[in-house]
């Protein structure tokens, strides 16, 4: 599993055995006393790190989203065309989703769940953050004509909407295939429906 290298080897056992939990049991019905026996950490350090349940809840669904970002991020950095960073946000969507699955069910279950909560704004200041950072590496090319003009939510559907789909069916068990069978796929498909068609 991921995790971000600035948590302390505390904090990463805590969100380890809260993750299990949630995944086994669901955060409602999962108590500090599971999370306690799950990650081997005294009640009280559990507290004096997190405060309560809910702020777990939320450190974990940051964690996910941030590892997943910082991911996408450095791969984008490499990039140095066009069609390979639309396709590289495709490549990093399902490498992260398959190599941290628990993760991943964790953060489309609880999703809203994070967005409605006190700390919400966390979550925000983060989404933020990174989108600003890819409009930054994509507005070049989006201005030098190799990708349409279209809203930043447009962008998203198309390219990470379609894997999205899958990954869902892959994630409950609904499809025999592998995610990774089809990443290039994705990929290409991606890149196909956001190419300006007119430029050379």
């Amino acid at each position: 599993m991921m995790m971000e290298m600035e948590l302390s080897e505390t904090k990463q056992r805590i969100l380890s055995g809260a993750l299990t939990c949630f995944i086994e049991h669901g955060v409602e019905a999962t108590r500090i006393a599971d999370i306690r026996r799950a990650s081997g950490i005294s009640v009280g350090s559990i507290y004096h790190h997190f405060g309560n349940k809910d702020a777990i809840v939320v450190a974990l669904f940051l964690s996910g989203m941030r590892g997943h970002s910082e991911m996408q991020e450095q791969a984008l950095a490499d990039a140095s065309s066009a069609e390979e960073g639309v396709k590289t946000i495709v490549r990093c969507y399902i490498d992260w989703i398959t190599d941290n699955p628990d993760w991943a069910r964790f953060v489309f279950r609880y999703r809203s769940l994070v967005e409605n909560s006190g700390l919400a704004e966390q979550n925000e200041a983060h989404k933020r953050s990174h989108f600003r950072r890819l409009k930054e590496w994509f507005s070049p090319y989006v201005n030098e004509g190799y990708i349409r003009k279209l809203p930043i939510e447009v962008y998203h559907s198309l390219i990470i909407g379609p894997s999205q789909d899958f990954a869902l069916r892959w994630l409950r068990g609904e499809t025999r295939s592998a995610l990774s069978d089809y990443r290039e796929i994705y990929a290409e498909a991606a890149w196909l429906s956001v190419k300006c068609t007119e430029k050379r």
